[in-house]
């Protein structure tokens, strides 16, 4: 992990567990007894998310989606990643999707957001609420200089998210990956620093 010499505690981990609150949606960290609640949303979504997800077969039961809910506990107290759902913000409790921050370097610092939406929350800018949630704590309480978003270019919904949060076009990048099913990909490289225009 890039920056790993840095020890101190994880910043504003309160503010990540009491959970981002937007006008609809709550982001905040995974707890252990999300697993059920996880596991339906993947397993209601799966046909919607395979062809962009490559984890997406990884999570076959509930105790899957807890294994993932330990991995990503542990790669926070770490440093290395942080996971967080999206729940509707009435209960706090219904999974939407999730987000988060990885490939992170603390020595800028910068994080690259990733995100994905449960199949029955498309539509609603539920997705939109939390990028913006999650790149405002990033600048703001972070201290990101740089907030990267990469998507495939066929993926017009999640390259809306990034054109419509501020995040600028910095290059297509061709035959950079494969999807799920094998084929090559390309992948669009956006991103946002702190001298962009304010979060909208």
């Amino acid at each position: 992990m890039a920056g790993s010499a840095r020890t101190e505690s994880f910043p504003s981990l309160k503010h990540l567990r009491e959970g981002l609150a937007g006008p609809r949606i709550r982001v905040r960290l995974w707890r252990p007894d999300d697993a059920p609640a996880l596991f339906a949303a993947i397993e209601a979504s799966r046909d919607h998310l395979r062809p962009w997800m490559d984890w997406v077969d990884r999570h076959q039961s509930n105790d899957d989606s807890l294994e993932y809910i330990t991995r990503a506990t542990l790669e926070l107290a770490q440093r290395e990643s942080i996971a967080l759902g999206i729940f509707d913000g009435s209960d706090n409790a219904t999974v939407l999707g999730a987000t988060g921050l990885h490939n992170i370097d603390w020595t800028v610092p910068a994080f690259e957001i990733g995100y994905w939406a449960a199949v029955n929350a498309q539509g609603y800018g539920y997705i939109g609420e939390a990028v913006r949630l999650v790149t405002a704590f990033a600048l703001r309480t972070l201290d990101a200089n740089r907030i990267a978003l990469h998507c495939d270019p066929n993926n017009v919904r999640s390259r809306n998210v990034a054109e419509r949060n501020g995040f600028r076009l910095e290059g297509h990048l061709r035959n950079m990956a494969r999807t799920p099913l094998g084929t090559l990909r390309d992948t669009l490289v956006y991103a946002r620093v702190p001298t962009d225009s304010d979060i909208r």
